[in-house]
């Protein structure tokens, strides 16, 4: 009779198979209650871009569409936003300058928005920074920026913090405008430009609210 109940290979085998999915989908439905995604809240946030040049600099915003914050028992897991190229303004010049900029920034120059409306970001790897003081940046994010239909890795710090409204964070970004090809007047790609030379690098200053 003990012959009868005893287990054969394959089905001790099987039954090992069903513990172990049975540990698997816990773990993975417990991973996910503590977890909360936040919806980014496109009217509180705000992103500021600046570009600089040999003899000055110029500075605007742009639209965040949407995005979200993902966020577990120890902090920040996850983010990424969509960004409405199309809405670039600039701020610091006079109506009619400020036109024939906003203008030539849509264009096949730069970011060439009626082709690519939108870009984005999704991070990869988020990493808390030990030791941070209270106020400064606290994580350091790496993902993907997407721009023009390219995608080049980025690493930036950010101070991220959970409140009663949801999640807030703040930073700079900074990227080669060159690497997502936009070349005019980079004098990293044209020689004898000058003061004509705009600077390849680009910083995005950000405030975003999630709920």
């Amino acid at each position: 009779m003990k012959d009868a109940f005893r287990f054969s290979a394959p089905a001790k085998c099987q039954a090992m198979k069903r513990t172990i999915a049975l540990f698997t989908a816990i773990y993975l439905a417990f991973t996910a209650l503590a977890q909360t995604e936040y919806r980014l809240t496109p009217a509180a946030t705000t992103l500021t871009w600046t570009g600089r040049k040999v003899i000055g600099q110029h500075t605007g915003h742009i639209k965040a569409e949407s995005g979200s914050v993902q966020w577990g028992r120890d902090g920040m897991t996850g983010a990424e936003i969509t960004i409405d190229m199309t809405s670039i303004t600039v701020l610091d010049m006079d109506p009619e300058s400020t036109a024939e900029l906003t203008s030539h920034l849509k264009s096949r120059d730069f970011f060439n928005v009626w082709q690519y409306p939108r870009s984005s970001f999704r991070a990869t790897r988020v990493e808390k920074i030990a030791g941070a003081a209270a106020g400064s940046p606290n994580y350091t994010i790496t993902g993907d920026l997407s721009i023009k239909g390219i995608s080049n890795p980025v690493s930036f710090p950010v101070l991220a913090i959970q409140d009663k409204q949801g999640i807030r964070a703040t930073g700079t970004l900074v990227f080669d405008r060159t690497q997502y090809g936009i070349k005019y007047r980079s004098g990293s790609v044209f020689d004898a430009l000058g003061d004509k030379v705009i600077d390849d690098k680009v910083q995005i200053d950000f405030n975003l609210r999630a709920q």
